[in-house]
């Protein structure tokens, strides 16, 4: 279950992707339009913005400045929502973070944005791809470590020495034993 912010100018659109991704399990937000969505960013980060590019007031090129502006050491993804043409300008602004795919909403089938949406919400929301947690291979590799680094049970069972015992071990290992002192002459 993710946070998502549906941000879109079109009411039946932004509904038509509220169910949908509600029923998909996740929670949703919506927000008419870009100025909207910056108020709404200053909380709670969503796990992933759906963005449609246009809109008044703040259109998605401009909701995209800011987050690369002011939030470029926050976790954000954008999912683009569009039925735009994209020009090749168009697509040169959106190669880059915070945004990780982009939805032809002309061609949308329910079924196919809910996996586009899942994709999405596997990448990496870092810019850079910095990450401030460790990926969940990372995360496998650190546990794994964990466990080597465990005691079995056969060594858990074996009784720790004390500190003063471990002291009064090393200063009987620094003395020569009554033998060796004989045979060194001493």
């Amino acid at each position: 279950m993710a946070r998502i912010l549906v941000v879109d100018d079109e009411p039946d659109v932004r509904e038509l992707f509220n169910i949908t991704l509600k029923m998909a399990g996740h929670v949703t937000e919506t927000a008419s339009d870009g100025l909207e969505a910056v108020d709404k960013l200053a909380g709670q980060l969503p796990d992933l913005i759906l963005l449609d590019l246009m809109m008044p007031r703040l259109d998605g090129f401009g909701l995209l400045a800011h987050i690369r502006k002011e939030m470029d050491s926050k976790p954000v993804r954008v999912l683009i929502a569009t039925a735009k043409v994209l020009e090749e300008a168009d697509r040169e602004k959106l190669s880059s973070w915070p945004v990780v795919g982009v939805l032809n909403k002309g061609e949308l089938d329910i079924g196919q944005m809910v996996n586009i949406v899942s994709a999405a919400l596997s990448k990496n929301p870092f810019k850079n791809g910095a990450s401030e947690h460790p990926k969940p291979a990372e995360e496998k590799q650190s546990a794994e470590e964990t466990q080597k680094a465990r005691p079995t049970a056969k060594e858990e069972a074996k009784p720790t020495p004390s500190p003063e015992a471990k002291a009064s071990v090393q200063t009987e290992e620094k003395k020569p034993s009554p033998q060796a002192a004989a045979k060194s002459g001493a």
